[in-house]
């Protein structure tokens, strides 16, 4: 009978935490997508913001929209920032993760080809009994 992995618990868990890993990996990403659009849009807006006005109360609506818009501008830009480092950090913890599951992967594997191995090895010696056995009878050897 073959033995079971003994650090098939501890594999779990680490593909576990590898899988949640890759949900912060993704989490981060999604963010930053959502922050880099957000910038894309106020950047349309400030551009859409550059006619040339006709009279001083409008030229001074638009002063104000382009401030506004500019200090967007800067705060989207340094959450930008701030996803593009959360996003890095979580694509490390995600590899140290696949690392320390990996290494137990391949454990698992050298285990189940040793199991292999072993259930073969035994097989056969059975087959070899029985051909010697069957040998011995075909020779005249009566014995059981």
């Amino acid at each position: 009978m073959a033995r079971p992995f003994s650090l098939a618990g501890l594999l779990r868990l680490r593909k576990l935490q590898e899988d949640q890993a890759a949900a912060e990996v993704s989490v981060a990403r999604a963010r930053a997508a959502e922050v880099a659009s957000r910038q894309k849009y106020a950047e349309n807006s400030l551009a859409s913001l550059m006619t040339p006005t006709v009279d001083s109360e409008s030229m001074r609506w638009t002063a104000a929209a382009r401030a506004s818009t500019s200090s967007a501008l800067g705060e989207l830009e340094a959450l930008e920032a701030e996803w593009a480092l959360r996003t890095e950090d979580a694509r490390s913890r995600h590899a140290a993760a696949r690392g320390h599951a990996l290494g137990l992967e391949k454990l698992e594997a050298k285990h189940t080809a040793s199991e292999a191995g072993e259930s073969l090895r035994a097989e056969q010696a059975v087959l070899d009994e029985i051909a010697a056995r069957a040998w011995k009878i075909a020779q005249g050897d009566g014995r059981r």
